[in-house]
């Protein structure tokens, strides 16, 4: 009987401690100490996305050109060998 009070008591006083922690605010009004910083932080960002997307830019002309080269040294490529492949035939051709 001891035991089941004790540990109704400590439930009780859990509970009381867990609601205790749910005060309100002041009017229920949140104010906003970092309207300041917030602007600062805003131009931050968009500094940051301004460089960001300057460079994803850049390298993207660079892939593209690096990708118009060696496609067209791929075509170069290719056609020199289909040639190739064209005059061995003519040249010896299977009986």
């Amino acid at each position: 009987m001891k035991k089941i009070i004790c540990v109704m008591i400590i439930g009780t006083l859990l509970i009381c401690t867990f609601f205790a922690g749910c005060g309100r605010t002041e009017d229920g009004k949140v104010s906003d100490t970092n309207s300041n910083q917030s602007s600062g932080t805003n131009s931050n960002a968009e500094n940051i996305l301004t460089n960001a997307s300057e460079k994803l830019s850049s390298g993207v002309s660079e892939v593209s050109s690096d990708l118009s080269s060696a496609a067209s040294d791929l075509s170069s490529d290719l056609s020199s060998a289909a040639s190739e492949v064209a005059s061995d035939l003519t040249n010896n051709p299977k009986r």
